[in-house]
């Protein structure tokens, strides 16, 4: 299945939570159902924008962006975290209010009853995501799965909230249940802050083009010192970034009399072997491999 078409089943799977939770929330004056019907409308709006922006990337433009637009992915999803984090912040700080001005009423039969169809709902598009995750390096889709955890665990949370407001309404605590609504969007609040917060961290790292995660660098180092050894070669420096799906490799190998590569056709069958060994790395790869006796090249 391609990028788009999956983007594409998140966009609706998100307009339906986002029409039914809006809708509901107000019908029953749930704060609850209501942020997580929000998040589902501003996660139709980023679902979209990262529909366009995948197929932006994808149209040919070498002219105009010779080394590809793929920085626009890492930029996309910097600004749709940056949106979630927002509503995150507004929603604490509405709960916050409700609970110093005596709660919020809301009829916890009906809540139950949306949380129900809402965490069952959220967690087959979340499956669906997670599968296809597994056999796509595409930024946009991570970002979506993500995205959808968040809101199946604001749902599970809304679930176990309003079970548990059901059962306290038939108690002697009853007067206690206007506090729960607020209560359980002020911790979802403070819970969620942490995703956006991660992903427009690890996001900027990529518009900075700052080094890949830790384990892609090790592995890659490992593959030259390999050939560095094989060939005699004096030293090698390694360079290595990724920027959405792509990533930028530059090795740059130092020679001296004594290694065993010296004409153009050698290192042409040194950079394919390189190459060659680099095929369990699915992402996009820009592989650079120079070849110099004097240092200040490399």
């Amino acid at each position: 299945m391609s990028e788009k078409r999956v983007l594409m089943i998140s966009v609706y799977g998100a307009l339906l939570f986002a029409v039914i939770g809006v809708v509901w929330g107000l019908i029953i004056n749930s704060q609850m159902i209501l942020f997580d019907g929000a998040y589902s409308f501003i996660s139709v709006v980023l679902s979209l924008m990262s529909l366009l922006g995948a197929a932006y990337i994808k149209k040919q433009d070498e002219k105009r962006f010779p080394f590809g637009k793929e920085v626009l992915e890492p930029i996309i999803i910097i600004v749709k975290y940056s949106i979630i984090l927002v509503l995150c912040i507004v929603a604490l700080a509405s709960s916050g209010y409700d609970l110093f001005t005596g709660g919020r009423a809301v009829d916890p039969g009906y809540a139950l009853v949306y949380s129900i169809l809402s965490t069952v709902g959220c967690a087959v598009v979340l499956y669906f995501l997670s599968q296809k995750k597994k056999t796509s390096q595409s930024g946009f889709i991570e970002a979506e799965q993500k995205q959808w955890l968040m809101d199946t665990l604001l749902s599970g949370a809304v679930l176990v909230g309003f079970l548990g407001a059901t059962i306290v309404s038939y108690t002697q605590y009853a007067a206690y249940v206007a506090y729960i609504d607020p209560l359980m969007v002020l911790l979802v609040s403070l819970y969620c802050l942490k995703l956006p917060y991660v992903m427009i961290r690890d996001n900027i790292r990529e518009v900075l083009e700052m080094s890949p995660a830790q384990p892609l660098q090790t592995h890659i180092l490992k593959l030259v010192e390999e050939t560095e050894t094989k060939y005699r070669f004096v030293e090698s420096v390694t360079r290595t970034s990724k920027v959405g799906e792509k990533l930028y490799i530059e090795i740059d190998f130092i020679l001296d009399p004594s290694s065993k590569a010296q004409t153009v056709r050698e290192h042409d069958e040194i950079r394919e072997e390189i190459n060659l060994k680099m095929k369990d790395i699915h992402y996009t790869k820009w592989l650079t491999v120079s070849f110099t006796q004097d240092r200040k090249w490399a």
